[in-house]
């Protein structure tokens, strides 16, 4: 076992070989070192793997590993460093860029000894960036900290409290904050009729790496909301058990995610109901979906418009 101060002080803990991993018959992928391609072009790729240094869980300091997704974020360094910046000693951080640009792959060698493993490559689409760092990590849970995120400083000592006190829950629904309000909960029951259920699936979410190999990785024919389908079938097919940590415990800002909400009300409903029917959701219980969700919004709508001419 190694210890290494990082760029912000921080010690972390390596190792000079990877442990196997444990697998099980149900498991819908298996963990790599390296993705395959990755190892074919020096240029797009990096990190402490790389150079033979590795993260293993250890005894009272189970590894959590974080996925930093990234496509042309101008605040990437500030989301790396907000991960570097925690004093929980075992953690991982992969980061996985969309073929930002030399750019972006001359700021990720500036931390070549910091970061575990990055890859800047083309990718399909957010989610096929998302699996490919399920696909890498090695930690007891794992987590998305997306590049435009701010992770706080003693958000994984606060997730560590909750593995000591119980680890029999399967994922972790933390505080989060966005545009100065604070969003906290989690509300399984209401799963069948609205995915708006918990504060985010990026900053707070952490899931057991056993538990999400259960569940698989996302779908990447969803344009938008894919880890809306990806919770449904935790909680829903696989009857996994979520727990949410307290209103003053945040564990970061979201800074300018939320890529789903993006896109207007009429693709984000077809979609939504799309997936519901996938995951074999009740057809007459969605055509209910359907035509309240246009009756509530032609309320908001007309309210709207009312208010503005007074």
């Amino acid at each position: 076992m190694l210890e290494k101060v990082n760029k912000l002080g921080k010690t972390k803990i390596f190792s000079k070989e990877a442990k196997p991993l444990q697998t099980h018959n149900n498991d819908k992928f298996l963990s790599l070192l390296y993705l395959e391609n990755s190892t074919k072009n020096q240029n797009t790729h990096g990190g402490a793997r790389y150079s033979g240094l590795f993260k293993n869980s250890l005894n009272k300091l189970p590894l959590i590993s974080i996925i930093m997704p990234n496509f042309n974020e101008q605040n990437l360094s500030k989301a790396i460093d907000s991960v570097l910046d925690q004093s929980y000693p075992n953690i991982e951080l992969i980061v996985i860029d969309g073929g930002s640009g030399e750019d972006v792959t001359s700021l990720l060698r500036k931390y070549e000894d910091d970061i575990d493993i990055w890859i800047s490559e083309k990718d399909k689409n957010l989610w096929d960036a998302w699996n490919k760092g399920f696909l890498l990590a090695r930690g007891d849970f794992v987590g998305v900290v997306d590049s435009s995120n701010t992770l706080y400083k003693n958000s994984i000592d606060i997730l560590k409290e909750y593995i000591e006190k119980n680890d029999k829950f399967d994922f972790l629904c933390g505080t989060v904050k966005k545009d100065n309000r604070i969003y906290a909960g989690f509300r399984p029951n209401d799963i069948n009729r609205q995915f708006n259920i918990i504060p985010s699936t990026v900053v707070g979410f952490y899931v057991k790496l056993a538990s999400l190999k259960k569940v698989g990785l996302l779908n990447i024919n969803y344009k938008i909301q894919s880890d809306y389908d990806w919770l449904y079938r935790m909680i829903v097919t696989n009857k996994m058990k979520g727990i949410n940590t307290k209103g003053d415990e945040v564990f970061g800002d979201l800074g300018e995610s939320n890529f789903s909400s993006k896109f207007s009300f009429f693709p984000r409903l077809l979609n939504e109901l799309k997936i519901r029917l996938h995951n074999k959701q009740n057809k007459w219980f969605l055509l209910y979906i359907f035509f309240g969700r246009i009756v509530m919004r032609y309320y908001e709508v007309t309210t709207k418009l009312l208010k503005s001419k007074k």
